[in-house]
C-alpha cells in the first residue's frame, strides 16, 4: 500500500511539471516583458490574464485538472474515500472538457501529426480518466481486508498512461504556436477593420 501511495505522489508531481512547461513556454515566454522570476511561479496558482482566447483557456483547464490530479493523489494519500471519489469524478469531467476544447480548437489548425498527437491524446485522457474513476469508485469502497493489489495495479496503470498523455498534450509547443498564428492572422484582421471610421 505504501509503494502504491508513493507511486501516485509522484505522477502527480509529474502532472505539474508538464503543466509547468506548458504555462512558461507557451504562455509567460509569449509575453513581451521580460522578467526572469516567473521561472519561479507556482503553475497551480498561476493567474492567467484572459482566458477568452483558445490558448489561454486550453491552458487554463490544463491547470484545473492538475489541481484535480493532486487533489486525487492527497486523498490517496490519507485514504479519504469521499475525496478520491469526488476528485476523480473532477478528473473525468474536465478531461471530458478538454477533449471537445481540443476538437474544437483543431478545426482552426492546419493538418499535421502534432495536431494528430494533440486529438489522439484528449480522447485518450478522456476514456482512462472515467476507467480511472470507477476503478477509484471500487477502490474507495473496498474493506481494508479486501486484497486490492490488482485493482491498485490498474489504477497506477490508468495514471501512468493519462501521464504520458497529459505530457504530450502538455508538450503540443506546435499547436499552441499554430494557435497564436491563427489568432494573430483572423484577431487582427478583424480588430483593424472595426477601427475603421465610415464618418
Amino acid at each position: 500500500m505504501a509503494e502504491f501511495k508513493k507511486q501516485i505522489s509522484e505522477l502527480s508531481e509529474k502532472f505539474i511539471e508538464d503543466l509547468k512547461y506548458a504555462i512558461e513556454t507557451n504562455i509567460i515566454n509569449n509575453e513581451d516583458d521580460d522578467d526572469d522570476e516567473e521561472t519561479n511561479f507556482d503553475p497551480l496558482e498561476y493567474k492567467f490574464l484572459s482566458t477568452k482566447a483558445p490558448k489561454e483557456k486550453f491552458m487554463e483547464l490544463l491547470q484545473k485538472v492538475t489541481k484535480s490530479i493532486v487533489a486525487l493523489s492527497s486523498a490517496i494519500q490519507k485514504n479519504e474515500r469521499s475525496n478520491m471519489i469526488r476528485s476523480t469524478g473532477d478528473v473525468a469531467t474536465v478531461f471530458t472538457q478538454i477533449n471537445n476544447e481540443a476538437t474544437e480548437i483543431a478545426r482552426s489548425l492546419p493538418d499535421g501529426k502534432a495536431k494528430e498527437k494533440l486529438l489522439e491524446s484528449t480522447s485518450r485522457c478522456k476514456t482512462s480518466s472515467v476507467q480511472l474513476k470507477i476503478n477509484i469508485s471500487v477502490k474507495a469502497s473496498s474493506d481494508e481486508s479486501d486484497d486490492v493489489s490488482d485493482l491498485n495495479n490498474k489504477i497506477i496503470g490508468l495514471f501512468e498512461l493519462i501521464n504520458q498523455c497529459f505530457g504530450v498534450i502538455a508538450h503540443s509547443d506546435r499547436v499552441y504556436n499554430d494557435m497564436d498564428f491563427n489568432k494573430q492572422s483572423f484577431g487582427g484582421s478583424t480588430s483593424s477593420w472595426n477601427t475603421i471610421s465610415w464618418n
